[in-house]
């Protein structure tokens, strides 16, 4: 297969796509409650996932006979990316966005080696049976076909992405004049007042990530106190 931009954005997309729904499969079962809020995105789709199985296209295909080869390396390659993706995340919102740290075997919290075990058996699924099928699939498509669903695709997750990081950096709320005493009640109706502007994705995103985080630690007990009164 050429890795031309049609074929590896599509690839980045058709996983993305699947990511999601895997997560909120997992996230039903272990709530026990079914939910479509994953991801900080609008859209049906989680980036991290593309990428992952990206890198795992481009750095492991060579080994697609090793099965051990590929759940190795393609365990190594995810759990940088879910790292690295988590700091990022962190840096830029302010926020822990998913935390391993109750979890054995992880590394602050932010990968842990049950992840990466799963991690390992999707990268063989990747090699051995996904991107066989999807490869097929994008040959349905003529070049100039594939192209043009591919920038349509590209420009909405840009806009998407856009979209979604300014309501998030808009969810900031001031809590440092609420520090110094209980005032549980009062920071719940901030919330609420700062998430009528765009109701729907703001509890989308309450949903998706129940566990948010400030790192700073002297909010620590006031986001307690949040999730405690919910």
């Amino acid at each position: 297969m050429i890795y031309n931009y049609s074929n590896l954005f599509m690839l980045f997309f058709m996983y993305s796509f699947m990511g999601y729904f895997v997560e909120v499969i997992s996230a039903s079962i272990t709530n026990r409650k079914f939910s479509l809020s994953r991801g900080f995105l609008i859209g049906p789709y989680l980036p991290v996932y593309g990428i992952g199985a990206l890198f795992i296209t481009l750095f492991i295909s060579k080994y697609s006979d090793d099965y051990i080869a590929i759940f190795i390396i393609g365990m190594v390659i995810s759990c940088i990316i879910e790292y690295f993706t988590s700091y990022i995340l962190e840096k830029i919102f302010d926020l822990r966005w998913w935390d391993y740290s109750k979890k054995k075997f992880n590394l602050n919290g932010r990968i842990c080696l049950s992840t990466g075990i799963k991690f390992g058996f999707c990268s063989i699924f990747v090699i051995k049976i996904g991107n066989p099928f999807l490869f097929r699939l994008f040959k349905c498509f003529s070049p100039k076909n594939l192209l043009i669903i591919s920038i349509i695709l590209s420009a909405v997750i840009v806009i998407d992405t856009i979209m979604s990081n300014y309501i998030i950096s808009s969810l900031k709320i001031d809590t440092k004049k609420y520090f110094r005493k209980d005032a549980t009640e009062e920071i719940k109706n901030k919330v609420r007042e700062s998430l009528s502007k765009y109701r729907v994705l703001y509890t989308r995103l309450l949903q998706a990530f129940p566990y948010l985080s400030l790192e700073n630690r002297k909010f620590d007990k006031i986001i307690k106190l949040i999730r405690r009164n919910k």
